[in-house]
Order: C-alpha cells, then structure tokens, then sequence
C-alpha cells in the first residue's frame, strides 16, 4: 500500500486524514490498537506544526468542512489515500466492522469514490495484511485470520 508520509502532506490533509481515521475508529467504540494506528500515521507525517495528537483526538470535526478534505474532493489519489488510512484504522482492531466499512464508504463517496473503487481498495488493504502474516508458520492460523476479514 502506498502510504504517504513525510512531507507528502500538507498540515490540513493530515488532519482531515487522521480526522478520518478516528470517525471510522469511533463507529463501534474506538479501541486502543486503532489509537496506534492513528497515532503512528500522525506522528509519522513528520510536520512541526501539528497540534498535540490528544487535540485531535478530542475533537469531533464535521469531516467535510475541514480544508484538507474540501479543497481535495475529486482528487482520486488523496481520497485513496484517505480510504486506505481509514481502512486500516477499521482493521486496527482484528477486524473492519459492517458500521466501520458504511463509514469508510460514506468518506470515499464524499470524496468521490466510486463503491467499486472502496471494494477494490479494501480488497489491497486485506490482500496487504495477510501478507504480513504469511511467515507464521501455522497456515490454519493464518485461514482463521482471513476468514474474520
């Protein structure tokens, strides 16, 4: 999956992102694995003048009225990459929920992402996960995980 990072970003699309991130989080009660999720990608921007990650976590913003979301709707690459993150955030966890995949869905048609394009995608993010897992050494292990995804 290509994450960006660094100063790949602006300040606001941060935001919005890790903004993102935490709605989808906070669909079926935000746990501590999708905190360190969020927590990474945000302290991995790398950006100096980000507030302290607890402010953002407090807020509840309206997503679509925050600049780095407004003055990218249409832009096809940012909003995959909005729904890459928020994907991830949903898997934090173990698991992407049905209220956490509707969230993620209703982000990426804000964006304008086809529901194809959101398939597709969640289909990258799992495909990406379970590759991580493939050095266990008890495939049954990792068919057990896959079937809960």
């Amino acid at each position: 999956m290509n994450m960006p990072i660094g100063n790949s970003l602006t300040k606001d699309q941060v935001l919005a992102m890790a903004a993102c991130m935490l709605a989808v989080a906070r669909v079926d009660g935000i746990r501590p694995e999708e905190v360190a999720v969020i927590r990474a990608f945000y302290a991995g921007s790398l950006l100096e003048d980000l507030p302290p990650f607890t402010a953002v976590e407090e807020a509840n913003h309206d997503l679509m009225k925050m600049p780095g979301l407004q003055a990218t709707v249409g832009q096809e690459d940012f909003a995959e990459q909005v729904v890459l993150a928020s994907l991830l955030a949903g898997y934090a966890d173990g698991q992407l929920s049905d209220g956490e995949y509707a969230q993620v869905c209703a982000i990426a048609t804000r964006l304008g992402l086809s529901p194809s394009r959101v398939g597709e995608l969640r289909l990258q993010v799992k495909d990406s996960l379970l590759g991580s897992l493939a050095h266990l050494p008890v495939s049954e292990s990792v068919a057990a995980i896959a079937k809960t995804m």
